[in-house]
């Protein structure tokens, strides 16, 4: 069974344009949120900067498809989960759904292992083993 993590969050007003539906950016954001909160799941902790950590994960690739509006103070649910491991890629799916359930933005984000001098790597081990874990 898939492990999909779940963010309840609101539509804020800074996330808002002109007409008082999200501007499209603020879906790579709610997807961020989400994909940090399955990484705490899947790592037993915070994902965030390690100077020790000999690598980084840069997105290389970014798409989101919007089925239904979401206007300034809507709740909805972001759900983030692994839907691919590769040598030294990862691909998350993400689904935003409003608060009666209804599908509202899917994406997917593709992120590769680089070294410090921004060279394609391989996922280190245990990260590898964590994110299979959850496919």
């Amino acid at each position: 069974m898939p492990v999909v993590h779940e963010e309840k969050l609101r539509v804020a007003w800074v996330d808002t344009d002109a007409s008082g539906r999200i501007h499209y950016t603020a879906a790579l954001r709610y997807f961020e949120v989400a994909e940090h909160g399955l990484m705490r799941d899947l790592l037993g902790g915070a994902p965030g900067p390690d100077p020790n950590r000999p690598f980084s994960l840069p997105r290389v690739h970014v798409e989101a498809d919007f089925k239904l509006a979401l206007r300034y103070a809507d709740e909805f649910t972001c759900r983030a989960r692994v839907a691919h491991v590769g040598t030294s890629s990862v691909s998350y799916r993400f689904e935003i759904a409003d608060a009666r359930g209804e599908l509202a933005i899917e994406g997917r984000i593709v992120a590769v292992a680089t070294d410090l001098e921004g060279r394609k790597t391989p996922l280190p081990d245990p990260l590898r083993k964590a994110l299979e874990s959850a496919l």
